[in-house]
């Protein structure tokens, strides 16, 4: 793809407000543009970042476009993160009708896009394969934030309870982003030692209460929604990480959303997205990371991967 110049946000509430002030903080792009459906929040948006511009670590443009999708068609990646937070209370599915209407008005018009898309409206899965099928881009094209922002609640969870520093541990929730996701408790490890080994050879610190921390990554989101009616900072890093993953092309290693392989390699699902290990860099997903997972986290990912279709046939539209 070469250098990433050009980013667009299309979204500018809460979420779509931070990225593209994390995107300018992080000096990840020349040129910003930003759309949304209010033309005041745009204009008011845009104006704070150009107020701001001294203070970013490199100088760039930054354009209101509105309602412009045609003005996006030009960037090098796309943040989606057009949606309503306020139909998310207490469930992401919440959302389910009024993000599709949205996706169904834009996606149509990134037919031949050559960039990437990293999508963070909810539902993160549904969305995703909505727009793998609206606009008929390659599946590497398309990016969900997914689970990577609730595996960083997982590790926040374990480092609660164990001390240790989150950047220390390894741990992933897979599957959608939302109530069916899991914990891939096989592969919890803290450095290189394995939780399992951890509880075995010291159990008078460690014992974990599997349920207990899995259902605190769950549901993590909503201890903050209830404080403030909305997330915003854990969201915002989760997508800038993966934006910076593909401007700089650094092959990172993360949960996202990506299109299950068609040869069936993730335990015979196919045809949707969902979050998987993947390799993200200047091309999207390069490709995806199979897992050896537990009866339990298998029949988990079953699951899971159900809950998505359910929502997607409630919506269904190509």
């Amino acid at each position: 793809m070469g250098k990433i110049m050009k980013i667009g946000v299309l979204g500018m509430g809460h979420v779509g407000a931070h990225v593209a002030n994390a995107i300018l903080y992080q000096g990840l792009a020349a040129e910003l543009y930003c759309v949304d459906d209010i033309e005041s929040k745009v204009a008011c948006e845009v104006n704070d970042y150009q107020d701001a511009m001294p203070f970013y670590p490199r100088q760039a443009r930054v354009y209101n476009c509105h309602q412009d999708y045609e003005a996006l068609l030009d960037c090098d990646i796309v943040v989606n993160a057009a949606g309503h937070v306020a139909a998310a209370a207490g469930n992401r599915d919440g959302e389910l009708e009024v993000t599709a209407a949205e996706t169904k008005k834009w996606a149509p018009h990134f037919k031949g896009y050559k960039g990437i898309i990293v999508t963070i409206a909810n539902p993160c899965d549904v969305v995703a394969t909505m727009i793998y099928n609206l606009a008929g881009l390659e599946p590497h094209q398309i990016v969900g934030s997914g689970t990577c922002l609730d595996s960083a609640r997982f590790r926040h969870a374990l480092a609660t309870e164990t001390g240790f520093n989150p950047s220390s541990i390894n741990s992933w929730m897979l599957g959608e982003h939302g109530a069916s996701q899991f914990a891939a408790w096989s592969h919890v490890s803290f450095g290189t030692i394995p939780a399992d080994e951890l509880e075995r050879t010291d159990p008078e610190h460690f014992h974990f209460d599997r349920d207990a921390l899995e259902d605190a990554a769950r549901q993590g989101g909503y201890v903050t929604y209830a404080g403030k009616g909305c997330t915003e900072y854990s969201i915002c890093n989760a997508a800038t990480e993966l934006v910076k993953a593909v401007v700089q092309d650094s092959k990172l290693v993360t949960p996202c959303g990506t299109l299950l392989p068609e040869d069936g390699s993730f335990y015979g699902e196919t045809g949707i997205y969902t979050s998987i290990p993947a390799v993200v860099g200047c091309d999207g997903v390069d490709r995806v990371l199979p897992i050896e997972l537990s009866e339990d986290e298998q029949e988990k990912f079953h699951k899971s991967c159900a809950h998505i279709r359910e929502n997607i046939e409630k919506i269904k539209c190509w």
